[in-house]
């Protein structure tokens, strides 16, 4: 309350000094002349030399340091992290004026962090709840593909602000493969990229992606960097089941000539008994396109899809795969795995063959297609920046290419 030329306490007793509350006093009063300050994703202990007792005593850290040990002890008790939860803004912005004398980062962590959970396949009703709410034509949006790389990252998850956050973490940093699902808010996003940061050393490594084109402009009004991260291609699924016209004249060539030289071969539904088999021709498939492409990012990328193929066909009966695999004399030569994304749309995550059966990874496509005949569109998914990918879904002739995008703070 205004006092003469400044202001005064409304509890402090003005014939003795004394505090009327004193035993119900809040906390910044407990605390002073030490304050809780926030720095962007740290906290910290400082001391307010503006102080009179401060001023004039002038301690040094080494007089504080008992006190300061007893303060960090006292703040992390639960009582006060629940406190601190409920009141964020009890931790000051920094000030010239103050002195910092111990980091909290673990307090911050407790008190300003939300517990994220470890994603387990025990998840899924409560992800398809919030990604069947979003409507979007990209492959991202499904349970399949957020598990399967779950041996690649440490996936976690946590509802911020009534969204549903998930996060990727590996020894380089964490990021989002999602937007936030849900009514998403701009506070929310903030949310998630002070996750992002205190987790992150740098955090420029802290980003959100596989935002569709259509949500764009909510980041950027708010702030946020854009940056196109890939492209996905849509087809009409008729089309690639019979390949009719001269548009697809070689695509039929190619699975003529299959059917023609291996007139034993099976186009069959995928067991979890065809697991090994598909694992050695993965491993196959592999050597032979590193033979061909020696450059480095397409190896290791090619070495983490074959984690995420492994994780997928692990967990084929719970996640909502379905596969399919051809046989040539009694061996698996090719097998192919994808998901339905919503009514319209059928995603093919995996197309593995064995590279010298010539038209075959034609021939399974085509077959694939026939299969999921409840759907009126196909999407093939990205391509990673590779020119040779890009080429052969063009030369499926797209009806639409949709674009992904990663948001930078």
């Amino acid at each position: 309350m205004k006092n003469n030329e400044g202001y005064r306490c409304s509890h402090l007793n003005e014939t003795d000094n004394h505090c009327k509350i004193y035993k119900k006093r809040p906390l910044d009063c407990r605390l002073y002349p030490f304050l809780l300050i926030k720095r962007g994703s740290s906290l910290s202990l400082g001391l307010h030399k503006s102080c009179c007792f401060i001023e004039e005593k002038k301690p040094s850290l080494h007089d504080t340091r008992g006190y300061t040990d007893y303060l960090k002890k006292i703040v992390s008790t639960r009582g006060i992290v629940s406190l601190i939860k409920s009141n964020p803004h009890v931790a000051a912005d920094y000030q010239g004026d103050v002195e910092i004398i111990a980091e909290l980062n673990e307090l911050y962590k407790k008190a300003y962090l939300p517990r994220l959970k470890r994603l387990t396949l025990q998840d899924k009703p409560l992800f398809d709840k919030y990604l069947r709410a979003h409507t979007t034509n990209l492959s991202a949006y499904h349970f399949v593909n957020i598990y399967i790389w779950k041996d690649l990252f440490h996936i976690s998850w946590a509802i911020i602000e009534n969204s549903l956050c998930v996060f990727y973490q590996d020894a380089i940093g964490m990021f989002m493969i999602l937007p936030p699902l849900g009514k998403v808010s701009v506070e929310a996003i903030k949310k998630c990229f002070e996750v992002m940061n205190w987790y992150n050393q740098n955090s420029e490594i802290s980003r959100i992606e596989n935002v569709d084109e259509k949500d764009l402009a909510a980041y950027t009004r708010a702030g946020f960097k854009v940056k196109l991260k890939d492209t996905e291609y849509i087809y009409v699924r008729k089309n690639l089941a019979v390949l009719v016209g001269n548009t697809y004249k070689h695509k039929r060539a190619s699975c003529n000539h299959f059917s023609k030289y291996y007139k034993r071969a099976e186009f069959l539904p995928y067991r979890p008994s065809m697991f090994k088999d598909c694992l050695g021709l993965y491993n196959l498939w592999m050597a032979k396109r590193k033979e061909e492409n020696n450059d480095a990012l397409y190896q290791q990328m090619i070495e983490d899809s074959m984690v995420s193929f492994n994780a997928a066909l692990k967990s084929y009966r719970n996640i909502g795969l379905r596969g399919y695999v051809v046989k040539v004399d009694d061996e698996i030569k090719a097998c192919s795995f994808g998901y339905p994304l919503h009514k319209g749309m059928f995603c093919i995550l995996f197309e593995i063959c064995d590279l010298r059966l010539k038209g075959l990874a034609q021939f399974i496509f085509r077959e694939f297609c026939r299969r999921v005949d409840g759907y009126t569109y196909i999407n093939s998914m990205g391509i990673s920046d590779l020119d040779n990918l890009k080429k052969v879904k063009l030369s499926y002739r797209p009806l639409q290419e949709v674009k992904s995008y990663s948001i930078y703070q």
